[in-house]
Order: C-alpha cells, then structure tokens, then sequence
C-alpha cells in the first residue's frame, strides 16, 4: 500500500487513539517495560546457543530477574564472549559447558533458554525437560512436527512450561492492536492478508573459525561453514519460512484465531548462487478459513518496504510496518474519535520495539514458572505455526496446492 506523507500521519492519529487506549507508557520505554523484581528473587536459570539470537536474548536478561549461572554453546568464541558481558553485568563468572547434556547432568537450573540451530531444539528441549527444568525454547519450535509433538509430551509428562519465542506476541504495538483492534471487529470481516519481510542482503554469515583448524564435525556440522551458516543448509534449516515467515505467519494465525487450511508456494535461489540449499526468495498463498487470503512474501534482493504486515477488512485497514510504524485506516466512528493519548505525538511512528518484545517474553517466562502467569504463544499455537511454515516448503517443492492439517486437532 502506497501512503503520502499526509496520509501515513492520519493512520498514525488513527492507531494512537484506537490502539493506544489503555496503554501504559512505561510498557514502551525499554528500562520501564517489565518490573526489576522476581517473586523468590532472580530464576535460576541457563542458556545454550550463543550466536546472534542467544546473544539478543541474553542482553535482554535483568540480572533482578533472572540469574544466568551457565552457559553452553560448541563454539568457545561465543562462550567466551557470552561469560564476559554475564560476568561485567552479573559480577561473577557463569559456568560454561560445550556439551548441553553436561549442562543438564550437572545444574540445577529452573529454567533454560535455547537458541541453538532448529534441527536440534526437539532433542535438546526433551533433555532438559526431562531434567526437570522449564524451557524457554526460540522460534520455529522444531525442525518438523514429529519433533514439537515429542517436545509438548515431554513437557506435559514432566510438568514442566515449555515456551516458544515468537516475539511478536510480547511487543507492545501488537498487543495494542490485537486488543483494540481486531478482538472488537473494527477492521470488519478480514479477507485479506499481506506479509512481507524484505531485505538486501546475502543472509550469509562471514564470522571467522574460533581458531585455527576448529572441526565442529563432532556435533554434526562437518565443515566450519555448515556450523556458521547452517540456515542454509536443508539438513539444519527449513529456510526463510522458518526463519524469517513464520514469525509472521504465527501472528496472522493469532489474528485471525485460525490455521491455515491450505497453500500455494513458489521460489527458488534467484540471487546468490553461493552452494547454499534453500531459497532465497519465497512466495506463499495460504488459505484460511471464512475466505481470507494471506499472501507472504520473503525475499533477500530488496529491502523496500522492510518489515510489513496488513490486515484489509470490510470496514478499515491495519498496517504494522517497521519502516512508518502502526497506522489504521477506518470509515469506522469509533476508529477516528477519542482523546488524544496523553505524553504522545499521534503522529510519530509507533513501531516494533523487538528489545522490549525479547525482554518481555523473558520476564514473563520467569513469571509463568514462579507465578503461573500466563504464556502469550506456547506449544500449541507454535505446533501450529510450524505445520504451516513446513507445508508451505512442500507446497514450493512440489509446486502443487498442498493442504495443512492442524497438528493439535487429535490431542
């Protein structure tokens, strides 16, 4: 959707005093967002994975909150670097391990963070699980459905909170809109979806060897490229729809309280003829029930429009960008009335703040394991979301229409 400057300020007014209703300031300034505090004082807790997301989310830990006391990750580059910053910001040490089962074996840990490449999540989740710690566990859930299956299992047989990091369900602007927005209908019927996420890079990694002669081959990475860069390669990876569409795809299916039912999907590796496996371009047409359409679009050749997410209802439309912030378009009266939100410029961008979503997530998992509040995605909606992600790879490879069956419908 192509916006004048004059119209991005109206949608802008339009989201403030419509989504912003309600809402506390301080959930929107990183230092303010979460409470310094944790009932019984920090959790216990570990992580294991420490490249550029475990690391995201470690600078997102509040030492009142949370106590980081291990780390483990098979490259000693990203120990070293994680132990550093644990031991400038905590004052002390943290233990470091190579081997996560080591970990479990060993610490007494309430809870574990994982953010380790996706094909191991399923055995590593299960692990801890079993040891009788809560687990944090990023995004997509598993490498294939059979394995999110083991992982609910073992966190139903073992008592245990099992959550998936879908980082949207945690930042301010789209529960702002979840809640003001779609729950009480504004936008109407929605029979139409767009989503993209749209860069200009290779999305490969140029991160050096931790030294001379490193061999990884031990924990299944034969190569120091296929450790590095293990996104693109099939037999870690299910690709950008893992990676990078279904953070949105879960969303839409948040949204609109549905699955999928079906897809369409196209793509292939149109720009970096590198030797890596998955595309680097992806188009997916899913089908969800009462008629709605969402379109997803990921590609690496261009980086217009960034992040975007619109919703097209009868009555009114809801743009989430990362590039022009939150707007809301709407015949609707409710939808253009209403105080101004005080301490705010309506028309400034409100955008995704992911920090605030990371440190959000985090402390709201510690919450859930001391206090019972409630998770925002869990396993079930994340089980979803993978089913979905993996039926649009088959619907690209086989360039037919496949269906999706929801993975939760015989539990």
């Amino acid at each position: 959707m192509y916006l004048t400057p004059a119209q991005k300020v109206i949608g802008r007014r339009n989201f403030w005093r419509t989504a912003g209703r309600g809402i506390d300031l301080n959930q929107l300034n990183l230092e303010t967002s979460v409470p310094r505090s944790m009932a019984g004082g920090p959790v216990k807790a570990g992580i294991v994975g420490l490249g550029s997301e475990g690391d995201i989310l470690l600078k997102q830990c509040l030492k009142e909150v949370i106590d980081i006391q291990a780390i483990c990750d098979v490259n000693p580059a990203h120990r070293t670097r994680a132990s550093q910053w644990v031991a400038q910001t905590w004052g002390r040490q943290p233990r470091e391990y190579e081997d996560w089962q080591e970990m479990a074996q060993k610490e007494k840990l309430e809870v574990v963070i994982i953010a380790t490449p996706l094909w191991t999540h399923a055995d590593i989740t299960v692990g801890f699980l079993n040891a009788n710690v809560h687990v944090f566990c990023e995004k997509m859930m598993a490498y294939d459905v059979a394995g999110c299956q083991r992982m609910i299992e073992a966190a139903r047989r073992n008592h245990r909170l099992l959550e998936i990091g879908y980082v949207r369900f945690y930042v301010p602007v789209y529960q702002a809109a979840y809640k003001n927005i779609i729950q009480p209908g504004l936008l109407g019927d929605i029979h139409y979806v767009r989503l993209h996420t749209h860069r200009n890079s290779t999305w490969r990694r140029t991160e050096k060897p931790p030294f001379v002669g490193y061999n990884p081959s031990r924990w299944g990475y034969p190569t120091w490229e296929t450790l590095c860069n293990w996104r693109m390669y099939k037999h870690y990876s299910q690709g950008m729809v893992a990676e990078l569409g279904s953070h949105q795809t879960s969303m839409t299916e948040w949204y609109l309280g549905s699955i999928a039912q079906s897809v369409y999907g196209s793509g292939g590796i149109y720009c970096y003829k590198d030797g890596r496996e998955v595309e680097d371009h992806i188009f997916m047409t899913f089908a969800h029930p009462n008629g709605c359409t969402v379109e997803l679009s990921n590609i690496l050749s261009n980086d217009f429009g960034g992040l975007y997410e619109e919703y097209l209802g009868s009555k009114g439309s809801l743009i989430l960008s990362d590039v022009d912030g939150a707007m809301l378009f709407s015949d609707e009266e409710g939808c253009v009335e209403g105080a101004p939100v005080a301490g705010r410029d309506e028309t400034l961008p409100w955008k995704p703040d992911w920090n605030i979503g990371y440190r959000t997530e985090i402390f709201t998992f510690c919450s859930a394991v001391r206090r019972g509040t409630p998770l925002l995605c869990g396993p079930e909606r994340a089980i979803k979301s993978t089913a979905v992600a993996l039926a649009g790879n088959k619907a690209m490879d086989t360039r037919t229409r496949v269906d999706i069956i929801d993975p939760t419908s015989a539990h």
